[in-house]
């Protein structure tokens, strides 16, 4: 269709229809498959025409094309449905520091005048060998994020420019999973050579996610099954993914592997089941995960469609608690709308609050019927040298362990709910590795994989109606097990879950 633009058809209020007229509109979109054409007919009551690209459902949502003075025709008050426009959030990236930190950060940023150039080199810290293909950030202004960013060559070393004397920051992130942590420089002069080195990973390994849940008391029996949006999941061997969807338009619906890495390790945090000493084992080992992949092959956003169907397919296949470790970008309210049907379908949803070092809680997080959560961290859980020590920021402090910090990336709010372990924290990578990340995307699925225990050890709860009475109980059972840490509700909310109560 000429001049169209991509628009998302809903009901009036909410993403199922509920009065008949809505139905009855919603039910004359035919039925189509984004791998397939798409469908063009006439909404004959409203006078518009419509190419239908995807549907969720006869009384959900529909993706369409369809032009401007059309759309405004399906927003005027007379109309049954509306037309929302399809946006995009962006991939999730990992905590500066430990891969991808200066991804868009540094981008607007960085210098188009080079006032001092300098060469880098990045070897492990054991054996001093070069690390290529190692992400290299440098920052003279990391506040403001004035910076720049590359890669390590085969010798592992690259040169950088910056518009000042001084190195306030750099870390140097070899890929996920590569056998590494993350190295990092303070106040360096911006001359000659810098040399970082990298402490390399190695299982058995403490890090502040076991430090805190070592043991924990999932019962399998009782059936739970957690929904991971993100990403994809695995493969990895120590996953138990059941089923889930691939939402993305134009991509099969079975193609739930991960199309990057992001969605694995969420998924090991939740649920992995490996064993010592080199396996990872998550807070409910072996617990049935649904992968809903919303990011598409080499794409850098999940569309608010995506995502909306993703969380209505959690909903049919029954997912009991749900992880979003994504967000960004401004108020959408498909999402929004999306998070609420969730809670009516009766399952929690863990959202993670956002990297953006002391921002405001993002969106999704922000919305009403997210838990939202913070990351902490705890000194002696991460090798010295690594770029995780970054984020040991105070005040605030802790009362309860000194050694204990909010993550200096963490957004926090008032519509913070509980915090979690994200600083180092070690799980899955696909095929079959592992390795540490760090980000509020590692502490949302921690508290998922809690919710996930406690709700497992009360059988009445998971029995009950699948409703916002539910959701609530799940809600309820996740809050009474959390303890203060002396960090204040906008950093922590109801504090961190206690185990083994976990």
């Amino acid at each position: 269709m000429a001049d169209s633009e991509r628009y998302i058809i809903l009901p009036r209020q909410g993403v199922r229809a509920r009065r008949p007229v809505e139905l009855e509109t919603l039910q004359q979109f035919p039925s189509t498959s984004s791998m397939g054409p798409s469908k063009t007919f006439r909404l004959d009551a409203l006078g518009v025409d419509v190419s239908v690209v995807d549907t969720v459902a006869e009384s959900s949502a529909k993706l369409v094309d369809i032009s401007p003075e059309a759309a405004a025709r399906l927003n005027a008050p007379d109309s049954p449905v509306r037309a929302l426009k399809e946006v995009f959030y962006p991939l999730p990236q990992p905590a500066e520091g430990t891969v991808d930190a200066a991804a868009t950060a540094v981008a607007a940023a960085a210098p188009t005048t080079a006032a001092s150039t300098f060469k880098v080199e990045v070897s492990n810290a054991q054996t001093g060998a070069p690390i290529g293909g190692c992400k290299v950030s440098a920052f003279s202004d990391f506040q403001n994020r004035i910076g720049t960013v590359g890669f390590t060559d085969a010798a592992g070393t690259v040169t950088l420019s910056l518009p000042a004397a001084v190195v306030e920051r750099i870390t140097a992130n070899p890929e996920p999973g590569n056998g590494f942590w993350s190295g990092y420089l303070r106040n360096v002069p911006a001359s000659g050579v810098l040399k970082i080195k990298v402490p390399p990973f190695a299982m058995p390994y403490t890090d502040c996610v076991r430090h805190y849940f070592g043991a924990t008391n999932f019962v399998a029996a009782t059936g739970v099954v957690v929904g991971v949006i993100d990403t994809g999941c695995g493969p990895h061997a120590d996953l138990n993914i059941i089923g889930g969807r691939n939402t993305v338009t134009g991509e099969p619906a079975g193609a739930i592997s991960d199309g990057q890495y992001h969605g694995t390790h969420v998924a090991g945090l939740v649920g992995a089941r490996g064993t010592a000493p080199n396996g990872v084992r998550g807070l409910a080992p072996g617990v049935g995960i649904n992968a809903y992949r919303v990011f598409g092959a080499n794409a850098r956003g999940a569309s608010n469609y995506a995502i909306l169907k993703a969380m209505i397919h959690a909903a049919n296949d029954e997912c009991d608690i749900i992880n979003l470790s994504l967000g960004g970008g401004p108020h959408n309210e498909i999402v929004e709308e999306a998070i609420v049907d969730a809670r009516n379908q009766g399952m929690l949803v863990v959202i993670a609050a956002g990297n953006g070092y002391r921002a405001a809680v993002s969106f999704p997080a922000a919305y009403s019927g997210a838990t939202a959560v913070s990351a902490m961290g705890r000194e002696g859980t991460v090798p010295p040298g690594s770029a995780e020590e970054l984020q040991i920021v105070r005040p605030p402090y802790s009362t309860a362990d000194a050694l204990e910090f909010i993550a200096g990336f963490s957004n926090v709010g008032p519509q913070i709910a509980v915090t979690g372990p994200g600083v180092g924290a070690i799980s899955t990578l696909p095929n079959n590795r592992i390795g540490p990340l760090s980000g509020t995307s590692m502490a949302a699925p921690v508290i998922a994989g809690a919710a996930t225990c406690l709700l497992s050890q009360n059988p009445g709860v998971h029995g009950m109606i699948r409703d916002r009475t539910r959701s609530a109980a799940i809600e309820r059972l996740l809050q009474a097990s959390c303890a203060q840490r002396g960090f204040g509700l906008v950093f922590e909310g109801l504090g961190l879950p206690q185990s083994p109560t976990v």
